[in-house]
């Protein structure tokens, strides 16, 4: 290594979602890690080992696994954060950038005891974190006495930064940075895809089966299509979760008489997935400890020129532009959502538009343009 290299500010970003867990955050730390190191910065990541003490990781940077859980139960956070103290004498001398609340909750605790230090300390809220900190009370305690520590604050959109600026923490950070999302490597792959061989209109829904992904909704505003338009329908809903709510989800369209194609965890034909599909939709719902910070999986269906349906809900107005990318409509008016997917199905012309519309936007978003602006907060702080 280089004296020039050497003398870089070493960047540790510190998370407790990262494959082989799937979701947005996972994605982000993934890619800006990456991106990070195309730009020649030392950065690695720190995250749990999930119980796969013996898995190998094929990234571009270097990853630490810490033998701990990646969920939010009480035991895992505890082995996280013993983790993370047991290493402390690597975290001083680095500038820490925390990008899951997993990792925030950790570090809210350990920092104010002087657990743990570190040359610089960044923070990315994606926007549920800020709803989870103001509604537990054990939480706002120590966010008070952590954040303020905190060097900068990166957030995803322009809805996440609102968020924090109406929130208890607007009085208690230094700087908000936007540092978009962009689409993930996985899902930008150039793959021959076969036509279908028939003339069903495929409406996809790519991500975790949860009550705040709203699969529940797409498929009771398929169900409101006329009985022509249902038979021309095939519902494909990719990702892993919650099987009670799966199981209304399959029981909507099988009373309604729409195709439910179930296609499981989505790993190895994430832009195969995509290109198969005619319409991607998404309807997240705002939850009291969750909201769609911005939303990753509609820049990349638009990456692939498909049009996008969805809710005004959270961030997703800046992933999805109304009526140039997709169509978007008020939360939890499945009415409204049942008329905007039968123009989607009906009209042909309209799909292609959005979905060069979405092409354009999604080429808008780069993660080497996030990793230049997160290189600046860590200069401009490091300095």
């Amino acid at each position: 290594m280089t004296s020039a290299a050497s003398a870089k500010p070493r960047i540790v970003i510190v998370t407790h979602e990262f494959a082989p867990f799937r979701g947005g955050v996972a994605t982000y730390s993934a890619e800006l890690a990456a991106a990070l190191h195309r730009a020649g910065e030392a950065v690695e990541v720190w995250a749990p080992d999930c119980g796969a003490a013996n898995a190998t990781d094929e990234f571009t940077f270097p990853v630490a696994r810490l033998r701990a859980g990646g969920s939010l139960e009480f035991w895992d956070l505890v082995q996280f954060a013993r983790q993370l103290m047991a290493r402390r004498e690597q975290l001083e001398p680095a500038t820490v950038l925390l990008t899951s609340v997993g990792a925030h909750m950790a570090f809210m605790i350990l920092m104010p005891l002087g657990r743990v230090k570190c040359r610089c300390i960044l923070s990315l809220l994606h926007g549920s974190e800020v709803l989870r900190f103001e509604r537990n009370p054990f939480w706002k305690f120590w966010a008070r006495r952590f954040f303020p520590r905190v060097e900068c604050v990166l957030t995803v959109s322009r809805f996440s930064r609102s968020l924090i600026k109406r929130s208890f923490l607007s009085s208690l950070v230094q700087q908000i940075v936007m540092a978009p999302c962009a689409c993930s490597t996985a899902a930008i792959q150039s793959v021959p895809v076969a036509n279908s061989g028939d003339d069903k209109i495929r409406v996809l829904t790519l991500a975790r089966v949860h009550p705040r992904k709203g699969q529940l909704d797409t498929a009771q505003a398929l169900a409101q299509l006329p009985p022509e338009l249902r038979s021309k329908v095939i519902y494909q809903v990719g990702g892993k979760g919650d099987t009670e709510y799966l199981r209304r989800v399959e029981e909507t369209c099988r009373n309604a008489g729409v195709v439910l194609d179930y296609l499981g965890e989505i790993t190895d034909t994430l832009a195969r997935t995509y290109q198969q599909c005619d319409i991607f939709a998404m309807t997240s719902r705002t939850l009291p400890r969750s909201v769609e910070g911005f939303g990753i999986t509609y820049l990349e269906a638009g990456f692939h020129g498909k049009p996008v349906v969805g809710y005004r809900s959270g961030g997703a107005a800046e992933a999805v532009v109304d009526g140039e990318t997709g169509l978007l409509v008020e939360e939890g008016d499945v009415a409204s959502l049942a008329k905007a997917l039968q123009q989607l199905v009906t009209d042909a012309a309209l799909r292609q538009r959005l979905g060069e519309g979405g092409r354009c936007h999604a080429a808008s978003f780069s993660w080497d343009t996030t990793a230049r602006i997160v290189i600046e907060a860590v200069l401009k702080k490091a300095s």
